[in-house]
C-alpha cells in the first residue's frame, strides 16, 4: 500500500496558500459586481436641423481610433488667413499651459517607466562592515569578521498586481498626453476667437471714428441753423448730446481692444502681437467648409474623451490592484555574499525561513471587501462621469452645427437690416436739410444705422466664433 507522498509545505503553510487562492478566485470576480450602463447614443443625434450621424460600425471604443498630434491638424488654415496662421503657430510655440502640460506628461512617463521597472529583479548592494571578539579565556585571542554583499530582490508577481500597476501607470501617461492635446485644442480655439475679437473691435473702432466726425458734422450743421435763426436751441443740445454719446460708446470700445490685446499677450506668454499683424476687419473674412452629414466616429479624435476612456480603463484596473493588496506577497532575495539559506529551507518552511519577506495582508477580510468595494463605486463614478462627457461632446457638436445655420441666417438678415437703415438715414438728412423732417428724426435714423452696423458686425463675429467652436467640439478638422 503506498503512502501518499508528503507535500513540501507544512500544514500551516497549505492553509495560508489555500487561503489566498480562494482570495484571488474571489477577487477576479469582484470586478463584475460593479456594472455600469453603456451610452445610449441615438443613430442621428441631437435636436438641430444638421445632425451627427453615427455609422452601424462605429467603434465603441474611442481608443479604437489611433492618437494623433493636435498640432498636425492645420484646420485654422481653412479661414484662409496667413496672420491668423503665423498667430496660432507663436501660440503652439509659446503658450505657458501648453509647455505645463508638456512637463506633465514627461513626468507620468518617467512614473510609467518606474511602474515597468518594478516587474524586474531591484540590485541592491550592503558595504564593507568588520567585528572583532576577544575570547575571555585567551587575552590575546582575537576574532575578526567582514562581510560585503550584492543583492537583487524580485516580488513575485503572483497575482498580476505588479503587471497591472504596470498598465495603470501606462494608461495615465497616454491620458496626460490627451491632456496636452487638449490642452493644445483649446490654444488654438483661443487664439483664433481672440484674433475675430480683435477684427471685430478694429473694424467697430474704426467705424466709430468715421461716426464721430459724421456727428461733428452734423452739430456743425445744426449750429449753423440755429445762428440763422432756423432752428432751436434743443436741437443744438440734441446734437451734441448725440457726439457724447458716440464718444463714450467709442471709448468702451477702446477698452475692450486692450483687454483683449492683454488676453492675447498672456496667451503668447508675456510677448505682444505685433499691431501690423492685428485684422482690420471682417469683411474678408471666411468660414471654412463643413461636409453635411458628419459621422459620430469623429469624436474618437477628441483627446478629453479619449483621456476620459483611458482613465476609466484605470478606475476599472485600480479594482483589481486594490483586490490583489491583500494577497499575500512574496518577494525572494538572491545574495552573492559569505552565506545563503537554501531553495529547499524555503520550500520546506516558506512562513519561517522568508519571514517578512512574505506578507500576508490577506488575512483583514474586511478591510480587503470595503477597500475593493471602494475602488468599485470610484469606478462606477467615473463610467457615470464618461458617459457626461460623451452626451456633453456630442451635445457641443449639435449645438454649433445648430448655430452655423442660425448664424448664417442672421447675417443675411443682419447685412438686409443695415443695407435699409443706410438708406433711411440717407432720405431722412435730406428732408432734415430743407425742413421737411425735425432734427431728432435724423438722429434717431443715424443711431438705427449705427446700431446695424454693430449688430452686424457682432453677427459676423458670432459666426466665425461658432467656426471655431465647431472644429473644437469635433476635436479638429470636419474630415
Amino acid at each position: 500500500m503506498k503512502t501518499m507522498p508528503m507535500l513540501p509545505f507544512p500544514a500551516p503553510s497549505r492553509l495560508l496558500l489555500a487561503g489566498a487562492v480562494l482570495m484571488a478566485l474571489s477577487g477576479c470576480a469582484s470586478v463584475g459586481r460593479y456594472p455600469v450602463a453603456d451610452p445610449d447614443v441615438a443613430a442621428a443625434y441631437g435636436r438641430g436641423n444638421a445632425a451627427l450621424n453615427a455609422p452601424v460600425d462605429a467603434p465603441r471604443s474611442s481608443l479604437d481610433t489611433p492618437a494623433r498630434d493636435i498640432r498636425e491638424d492645420v484646420w485654422w488654415s481653412g479661414f484662409g488667413d496667413e496672420r491668423l496662421d503665423r498667430l496660432v503657430a507663436r501660440a503652439l510655440a509659446a503658450n505657458s499651459d501648453l509647455a505645463a502640460a508638456g512637463l506633465a506628461v514627461q513626468r507620468s512617463r518617467l512614473q510609467a517607466g518606474l511602474a515597468s521597472n518594478a516587474l524586474w529583479p531591484q540590485p541592491s548592494s550592503s558595504g564593507v562592515s568588520g567585528s572583532g571578539s576577544r575570547a575571555t579565556d585567551q587575552a590575546d585571542d582575537w576574532r575578526r569578521s567582514y562581510s560585503t554583499g550584492v543583492s537583487l530582490a524580485w516580488e513575485v508577481d503572483l497575482w498580476g498586481r505588479l503587471r497591472t500597476q504596470r498598465d495603470i501607470a501606462r494608461w495615465e501617461a497616454e491620458a496626460t498626453e490627451e491632456d496636452r492635446q487638449n490642452t493644445a485644442l483649446l490654444v488654438i480655439g483661443d487664439a483664433i476667437s481672440q484674433y475675430w475679437a480683435l477684427a471685430y473691435l478694429n473694424q467697430s473702432i474704426s467705424t466709430g471714428q468715421a461716426n464721430l466726425e459724421r456727428l461733428e458734422r452734423t452739430r456743425e450743421l445744426v449750429q449753423a441753423r440755429f445762428d440763422a435763426g432756423a432752428v432751436s436751441r434743443l436741437e443744438v443740445r440734441q446734437a451734441l448730446q448725440n457726439l457724447q454719446s458716440q464718444r463714450a460708446a467709442q471709448s468702451a470700445l477702446e477698452q475692450q481692444r486692450v483687454e483683449v490685446r492683454n488676453a492675447l499677450t498672456v496667451l503668447l506668454d508675456g510677448t505682444p502681437w505685433p499691431l501690423q499683424d492685428e485684422p482690420q476687419n471682417l469683411q474678408q473674412a471666411r468660414s471654412p467648409a463643413i461636409a453635411e452629414g458628419l459621422p459620430a466616429d469623429l469624436l474618437a479624435r477628441r483627446p478629453d474623451l479619449r483621456a476620459a476612456e483611458l482613465r476609466l480603463r484605470n478606475s476599472l484596473k485600480t479594482i483589481k490592484v486594490t483586490a490583489t493588496q491583500y494577497y499575500p506577497a512574496l518577494s525572494l532575495t538572491g545574495s552573492l555574499g559569505s552565506s545563503a539559506t537554501s531553495l529547499g529551507d524555503v520550500l520546506r518552511n516558506p512562513v519561517a525561513t522568508l519571514g517578512a519577506g512574505l506578507s500576508l495582508p490577506f488575512l483583514n477580510l474586511q478591510r480587503a471587501q470595503l477597500d475593493t468595494d471602494v475602488a468599485g463605486t470610484d469606478y462606477q463614478i467615473a463610467a457615470t462621469g464618461f458617459r457626461k462627457t460623451l452626451y456633453t461632446a456630442l451635445s457641443e457638436v449639435d449645438n454649433a452645427l445648430s448655430a452655423r445655420e442660425q448664424l448664417a441666417r442672421q447675417v443675411a438678415a443682419s447685412q438686409a437690416s443695415y443695407d435699409e437703415a443706410v438708406e433711411v438715414e440717407r432720405m431722412q438728412e435730406v428732408r432734415y436739410r430743407v425742413g421737411a423732417t425735425d432734427l431728432r428724426t435724423w438722429l434717431e435714423a443715424q443711431q438705427t444705422r449705427r446700431d446695424a452696423e454693430l449688430s452686424l458686425a457682432r453677427v459676423r463675429q458670432s459666426q466665425l466664433t461658432n467656426d471655431v467652436t465647431l472644429f473644437k467640439a469635433l476635436g479638429g478638422s470636419a474630415g
